[in-house]
């Protein structure tokens, strides 16, 4: 059996960096420090928040080493690990198990849709038997198969410890939780949804909103746990109405938002948008409209 849990809120740490490449190491303490102070329990590092499919694999591993660092054991540090290519993922996970983080986790293939599940199983069998560190699995809506029975699958698998569950159909999760319960540690992805996650089983939460309102996210989750479901559903309606104003504009967008707040967030690579000074300006008019600033 599988005994690593995490819980609690668990911002996927947003990647800074210069115009070279290189990991922004006081802007990534600031950060930490910032979401530890806000009731963050740990740092998901590297996954689709942390730009993975475009960022080269030495800033990942700088990104993670300054999180690692920054964090200095207050909290629980995840590396996300996958990547185009297996030599680029194996690479990774060496790096990871040798920095000292909780767990491991990697999106499926990049080819999902191409890969049956059986496929998508043996490429986490790999990753658990190479991996010094518990695994993290992933079920998206993209999975090749049925998530149900994913989980009844993956849970037996050795060093696999847990599931990142991102998807929209809460029977569908309510099952994934059931099949793996006293097996797998879940942990609910679509940040919209936390207390919908937290109320079928979830132990916890990763998401991208948790960079930019912490204490929020740890309100919805400290109010569930308390037992106070209207403080939870207050919470959770406050981040999803929140959420429409920034989605769809681009991680270059999350960031600018981080900006706004004081950290500097260097530069974004391209397809990443670069704001004007001129722009920023617009932005900060924006958040301050939709009532942003009132959340932090």
């Amino acid at each position: 059996m599988n005994t690593k849990k995490f819980s609690g809120v668990i911002p996927a740490i947003f990647s800074a960096y210069d115009e070279n490449m290189n990991a922004k190491a006081a802007t990534v303490k600031k950060m930490v420090d910032y979401q530890l102070e806000g009731g963050s329990s740990g740092f998901y590092v590297g996954g689709n928040t942390g730009e993975c499919s475009v960022l080269p694999a030495r800033t990942r591993k700088q990104m993670l080493e300054a999180v690692v660092d920054a964090n200095a054991g207050r909290g629980d540090v995840i590396a996300h690990i996958g990547a185009g290519l297996l030599e680029d993922t194996l690479d990774l996970l060496d790096h990871a198990n040798s920095v000292g983080v909780d767990a491991v986790a990697s999106l499926p293939p990049s080819l999902t849709s191409y890969y049956n599940m059986e496929a998508t199983l043996e490429y986490y069998k790999l990753l658990a038997e190479k991996s010094k560190t518990p695994v993290i699995a992933y079920i998206t809506g993209v999975l090749n198969g049925d998530p149900v029975d994913f989980a009844r699958k993956v849970a037996e698998i050795d060093n696999v410890c847990g599931i990142k569950l991102t998807i929209p159909n809460y029977y569908a999760f309510g099952r994934v939780v059931a099949e793996s319960e006293g097996k797998l540690n879940i942990l609910n992805g679509p940040d919209e949804t936390m207390l919908c996650g937290l109320s079928l089983g979830a132990e916890g939460a990763i998401g991208t909103t948790y960079n930019l309102f912490p204490k929020l996210a740890r309100g919805i989750y400290d109010a569930y746990i308390a037992g106070d479901m209207k403080t939870a559903k207050e919470k959770q309606h406050t981040l999803t109405c929140m959420i429409p104003n920034l989605i769809g504009k681009g991680m270059s967008y999350w960031k600018a938002a981080m900006e706004t707040l004081g950290f500097d967030m260097g530069y974004n690579v391209f397809p990443g948008k670069n704001y004007t000074k001129e722009e920023m300006v617009q932005i900060e008019k924006d958040l301050r409209a939709c009532g942003f600033y009132d959340l932090i």
